[in-house]
């Protein structure tokens, strides 16, 4: 059984409460008189989180105390007698972990706070298996700081995670400004498609974002509404265009164009996103035109609810072949309401040849002149996150479904063998990893970053060990 005095060291290490907190919650539990002690405690823990946190710096909006996915994670570990686990939990050097964005096979995300200076981060974790991606990795983070454009989201810092006696581990983890806002693909498949007016006035301040990108030598490689935050109310008839804005998330698939990689397996591995990657990028040959085209892929997406290029989505061949070799569709088949010239420019922004693309200011030239005359000015909102229990702050959206997006077509069925291999994994995420800690169901990372995942996990370690060894006793039996 977890020890309490234990579980009080650690939340006051960490600073997730002081100890003056701390020594208020202990005897609160002590005097409760109903249920266990553990209960108890754990019950004066949560009643901390209607408290502002100890670390708050009297700026509005109040933040709560200990938020939903703290609360969880302190009951889990504490009930599972997992203490060990329950430091690396809470926070990372000097970020607060408040609460959970995203996993993949490299890592999590989390909306943290960081002490010093104290402000809002997005933190995300990675662990690099050699100390070439590594070195490489490093030399790009520091040299991504140096971007700044209200279209991207600021890149903060980049250290090695340290254990609780100070020293480095295996993890790394990058720190960026904490946007709130709601991502762009959720907000496609909340209202349907984007009017285009808006969709244009986002995409005009993406390629500002783009181009100060380009001009520091660096390709995002992984534009996609999926890594685009819109910022502001929801697009409506009564909504001002420049009420809103999109900004840019995500550089886990930055590259530098103006340096040889060092790392051969990296040059012969795809990375992006099959929906939207263009010709090049299947052959592991990324441009800053690349990113113009994955770009106009998402437009496409803002503009009729479904990918360019309509495929299986577990089937990457498919999508190479047809980013290599089909046609680029026309807009204006799947949403009439899109004006020829703003298709002519997308048209542009997809051409199968990366030197037809243009540049990202010429792009922006081209899309302000579909706008009206009296264009609006470009200003954006506000990313201070809201009074918010630790998740990703979103816009109001009304209750009822969405409408179906314009001539959208039904997204192809996964293949018979795809949906045996999710069935199964979806089980083995339910009895190794926490709920806190699995994304919700419809929003699971590809299937090689499950099975990563999984594998971070030493009870599925300790299984496909056990497996192996009664395979070859089998083995041995049989001979």
């Amino acid at each position: 059984m977890a020890d309490l005095a234990e579980l009080g060291a650690i939340l006051v290490s960490t600073r997730v409460v002081s100890r003056s907190q701390w020594d208020r919650a202990a005897t609160k539990a002590k005097s409760a008189g109903a249920g266990t002690a553990i209960d108890a405690l754990l019950a004066a823990l949560a009643a901390l989180g209607a408290e502002p946190p100890y670390w708050w710096d009297n700026k509005s909006p109040t933040p709560r105390g200990l938020t939903e996915y703290q609360q969880a994670v302190i009951r889990s570990r504490f009930v599972d007698d997992e203490l060990e686990h329950l430091r690396r939990d809470l926070a990372l050097n000097q970020f607060l972990l408040l609460g959970k964005l995203g996993q993949g096979g490299q890592g999590e995300v989390f909306r943290s706070r960081q002490l010093n200076p104290p402000r809002y981060a997005a933190v995300k974790t990675l662990i690099r298996d050699t100390d070439v991606r590594r070195r490489r990795f490093e030399h790009e983070a520091r040299a991504m700081m140096k971007i700044q454009h209200p279209a991207v989201a600021r890149f903060y810092l980049y250290e090695r995670v340290r254990d609780s006696q100070g020293a480095p581990t295996d993890e790394y983890l990058i720190a960026m400004e904490f946007v709130s806002g709601i991502v762009l693909h959720r907000l496609v498949h909340r209202i349907g498609a984007i009017p285009w007016k808006f969709a244009v006035h986002w995409c005009i301040g993406l390629l500002g974002g783009l181009d100060v990108i380009h001009q520091n030598g660096f390709v995002h490689g992984d534009v996609k509404p999926e890594n685009v935050m819109v910022m502001g109310p929801v697009p409506a008839a009564n909504v001002k265009v420049e009420a809103t804005a999109a900004k840019l998330l995500d550089f886990g698939a930055a590259k530098r164009v103006d340096r040889a990689d060092d790392d051969e397996t990296q040059k012969r591995t795809f990375v992006g996103t099959p929906q939207y990657a263009p010709p090049e990028q299947w052959k592991a040959e990324v441009v800053p035109a690349s990113d113009l085209y994955a770009l106009g892929g998402s437009m496409f997406y803002m503009l009729t609810g479904r990918f360019p290029y309509q495929k299986d989505r577990r089937d990457p061949q498919a999508y190479r072949d047809s980013h290599i070799n089909d046609p680029v569709l026309e807009v204006r088949d799947f949403n009439d309401s899109v004006p020829a010239e703003v298709s002519a420019v997308m048209r542009q922004m997809m051409a199968k040849k990366a030197d037809e693309r243009g540049t990202a200011e010429e792009l922006i030239a081209a899309l302000k002149a579909t706008l009206p005359k009296d264009a609006f000015s470009t200003p954006v909102p506000s990313t201070r996150p809201p009074h918010s229990s630790g998740s990703k702050a979103r816009p109001a959206i009304p209750p009822a479904p969405a409408a179906a997006p314009i001539n959208a077509e039904p997204e192809a069925i996964p293949n018979p063998i795809y949906r045996g291999v999710d069935g199964l994994l979806a089980l083995f995420e339910q009895l190794f990893i926490p709920a806190f800690y699995r994304p919700p169901r419809g929003e699971e990372a590809s299937i090689p970053e499950r099975i990563a995942s999984l594998l971070r996990r030493p009870m599925v370690l300790v299984l496909l060990l056990i497996v192996l060894a009664v395979a070859i006793a089998g083995i041995v039996i049989a001979s």
